[in-house]
């Protein structure tokens, strides 16, 4: 158990186990499937009180999924039925990550949008899970839907996010694409142009340390996650513990979130490591 009061600021859940472990594919990391209840079982024996959901829809492998189904000649109308589709698909998974947030005060929802959406029923999504079912911040994964973060497509999202006060939280770093969608220097921009938007990139940048740096030295809006950067898991880990503490640093304590990326990391085993860190009380409690 902690002492401190610890919130986990990015997890993942889902319906089933089955549904967690298609998502991650295999790339799990310590055996968990992705549950709520699984997360509060976790949260219970770790001394984690709050957990953030950031979950999301895979839109773009979905409408490409579908669009690999027809001809030529029916893109056009496959195309917009496919984006139909995918926007309802979304809304459902929004709905059912807000159900399990007053279902589990203890669950924070951050639900998403896609650009594959339209403009429109992106902003208006956002305001409905606002208004009318607790949404607490949104969730985007450039990475996953190839796109980048300055997309003026995004616009009308950083806005509204903007003028309600929801804070954004992004994948950050390396990501197995085309292109360096989420490199922490793509969302230049964004921060640029909506310096009142409080923005978190994921992963502390991972792979992109010194850009991560570097950005967070430029915009006092721009904050960072842990997860999947320093975890618990055995094996392979991108930053040891003094590169952890240094880039943290460096960062700035108060900058920076602790966050495990449940179901691939184990929360309790996340925190274990991340309080094992030489840092000093006060940065502790930060």
């Amino acid at each position: 158990m902690s002492e401190y009061f610890v919130i986990d600021a990015h997890v993942h859940t889902y319906k089933t186990p089955e549904i967690g472990l298609q998502a991650m594919s295999g790339a799990g990391r310590a055996g968990c499937y992705g549950t709520p209840d699984e997360l509060l079982k976790i949260m219970d024996e770790a001394g984690i009180d709050l957990a953030v959901q950031v979950n999301m829809t895979p839109a773009k492998s979905m409408f490409e999924a579908a669009m690999a189904k027809v001809s030529p000649e029916e893109r056009d109308s496959a195309r917009e039925a496919a984006i139909e589709k995918i926007t309802g698909r979304v809304r459902r998974r929004n709905e059912w990550t807000c159900q399990m947030a007053r279902e589990h005060p203890r669950l924070v929802p951050f639900p998403s949008v896609d650009p594959i959406m339209k403009q429109a029923d992106m902003t208006a999504e956002i305001m409905d899970k606002f208004e009318n079912f607790g949404a607490k911040g949104l969730k985007l994964h450039p990475a996953e839907g190839c796109f980048f973060p300055e997309d003026p497509v995004l616009e009308p999202v950083y806005e509204t996010a903007e003028k309600v006060g929801l804070p954004i939280i992004s994948h950050g770093g390396i990501f197995i694409t085309d292109k360096e969608y989420t490199r922490p220097i793509n969302f230049t921009r964004v921060l640029e142009d909506f310096p009142e938007l409080t923005f978190v990139i994921a992963h502390l940048g991972h792979g992109y340390w010194d850009e991560s740096v570097e950005m967070a030295q430029k915009y006092p809006n721009l904050f960072f996650d842990t997860s999947a950067a320093i975890h618990g898991a055995e094996g392979h880990r991108p930053l040891s513990d003094d590169e952890a503490v240094e880039l943290i640093r460096k960062i700035g304590v108060d900058r920076v979130m602790f966050g495990s990326d449940f179901p691939w990391y184990h929360p309790g085993q996340d925190l274990k490591r991340f309080l094992d860190l030489k840092f000093s009380e006060e940065e502790k409690k930060a």
